[in-house]
């Protein structure tokens, strides 16, 4: 049975088997889950496409490129707007799994089944499974042009020069990020091509973002195309200049409120941006989890240029975006773990080729590594912690029982996104806000979200002169209040709802 099952897999291959392990796992982690507050952005944007037209869609999104190719599946497959949105993310996050297991069977065939392992179980991207998130179009169309690239390094034909660049500019539409990907592919063949030929190679596979930026500039210094102002973001964060300038004026007023002696006052330019540089290498290891290990023991085993010469672009490309969150982390001064993930993704690889040489060379825990990457795996899409479909039923709830959305004030947006209401056109505001809207009386109803170990909720209540009108919580004590002025009293059909559904609630 086992040599069975062991045929029909190599029958079947490792790039087919990380594709649709990866469809199962996005499943697996569907289940259960609400929508993340990004995605609620991505489906709202969705929907003034749909209801209001491309140009309402337009306007209602800052770089809407996700929004646009989910209304425009949605209108196709006649599939709802969140539906649609996971087919999409579960597809590019499956191809990109694909293409890293065989980026790694063209350069390491041996450890091909290890990468398939390795894509589908490394928490750093895996964890995000459940959520809604451009990432995933940007990280599959990346990779997309990276293997594009090595295809083209070794055929050396136009066809792969150009669809690799395409597909770098359709990651872009997805993330702006991935522009910086260009250089990194022109100094690859800038240091990496056969002398004679590295300064042609490098301006072919550059070609098409040199004619863009060319004809970029031309339109912007002419001012017949104002920047946009995402654009004009990316390029403020990019400019060491300004940088400099951000940290050197945080540094002064962080000198005086947290630094004691006068000598450490001097060095607190270098303490902040070496500091916020540390968040980088910190966050990635803490995403690779337990393939840390196999990726030291790689990279000590053999020296720098051996172990990274194989997998060319894909070093050039990790250093490229590590300058990108150079530059954000310095100008924001936070860094999402998300959008660290990329680097987790270049570097499966090397994970691959690592966990292939400690089996190797310890071959008793072979069986052990395996079990943990395993359950790794598992942990990245399964969760124990009780379900939160009180939000759920609360947000529905207020979507039959509300009349004026204008005057329920919220506190997570999720429960106006579940009551159908737009969030740009809700009350969404945190409880010392909504204290002042209900004083204002531009509120008449309110809905909490309220933890178990949240002992302020009643206080807040009583304070405010609220009287619980339904109250949503799951097995864990988590809950939903939805909550009025004392001296208003809910409708007859209202309250008897209330009592009708009140012991399948709490």
């Amino acid at each position: 049975m086992m040599a069975r099952m062991a045929a029909w897999a190599q029958a079947f291959g490792p790039v087919r088997t990380a594709f649709l392990a990866s469809l199962l796992l996005s499943f697996v982690a569907a289940q259960g889950h609400l929508v993340n507050r990004d995605g609620i952005y991505y489906l709202e944007t969705a929907r003034a496409f749909l209801e209001d037209g491309w140009l309402a869609g337009w306007k209602a999104g800052e770089w809407p490129f996700l929004p646009m190719l989910i209304t425009a599946l949605s209108f196709v497959t006649k599939v709802s707007l969140e539906t649609t949105a996971q087919m999409l993310n579960a597809l590019f996050l499956a191809g990109t799994c694909a293409l890293l297991t065989g980026i790694t069977r063209r350069r390491l065939p041996e450890a091909a089944w290890l990468a398939c392992l390795v894509v589908l179980a490394m928490p750093a991207y895996n964890q995000y499974r459940n959520e809604i998130l451009r990432e995933y179009g940007f990280w599959f169309f990346s990779l997309l042009g990276f293997w594009l690239a090595m295809r083209w390094s070794d055929t050396q034909r136009w066809r792969e020069a150009v669809l690799c660049q395409a597909a770098l500019a359709v990651a872009a539409l997805f993330r702006l990020e991935a522009i910086a990907f260009y250089p990194a592919l022109m100094l690859w063949q800038a240091f990496g091509a056969p002398a004679g030929h590295r300064m042609r190679r490098a301006l072919l596979i550059g070609s098409l973002p040199l004619a863009g930026a060319m004809l970029a500039a031309a339109l912007f210094g002419s001012g017949w195309i104002d920047l946009p102002n995402r654009m004009a973001y990316y390029l403020e964060a990019a400019n060491p200049l300004r940088a400099l300038q951000i940290i050197h004026e945080a540094a002064g007023r962080m000198s005086e409120a947290v630094f004691k002696y006068k000598y450490s006052r001097e060095e607190a330019g270098y303490i902040l941006f070496f500091g916020l540089l540390s968040v980088i290498p910190m966050k990635f290891l803490k995403m690779t989890g337990v393939f840390v290990v196999p990726l030291a023991y790689r990279c000590a085993v053999s020296p720098g240029r051996n172990v990274l010469s194989p997998w060319q672009p894909l070093p050039w490309a990790f250093l490229a975006y590590v300058l990108v969150l150079v530059a954000f982390v310095t100008h924001q001064f936070f860094l999402v773990g998300r959008y660290v993930s990329l680097l987790n993704l270049l570097a499966v690889p090397l994970v691959a080729s690592g966990l292939a040489l400690l089996m190797q060379r310890f071959p008793r825990w072979k069986a052990p590594m395996l079990v943990l990457a395993l359950l790794t795996m598992a942990a990245n899409v399964v969760s124990l912690s009780p379900g939160k479909a009180h939000i759920v039923e609360a947000g529905r709830w207020l979507g039959a029982n509300a009349a004026d959305p204008s005057r329920v004030g919220v506190d997570n947006a999720r429960i106006a996104h579940y009551a159908g209401w737009r969030t740009s056109g809700s009350v969404i505001l945190d409880r010392t806000a909504l204290t002042k809207a209900l004083a204002g009386q531009r509120v008449d109803r309110v809905a909490i979200e309220v933890s178990r170990k949240d002992a302020d909720a009643e206080k807040w209540l009583a304070e405010n002169r609220l009287q619980v009108e339904r109250r949503f919580a799951n097995k864990a004590g988590d809950a939903v209040i939805v909550a009025v002025p004392a001296q208003v009293q809910p409708s007859p059909a209202t309250s008897g709802r209330s009592r009708a559904n009140t012991a399948s609630t709490e």
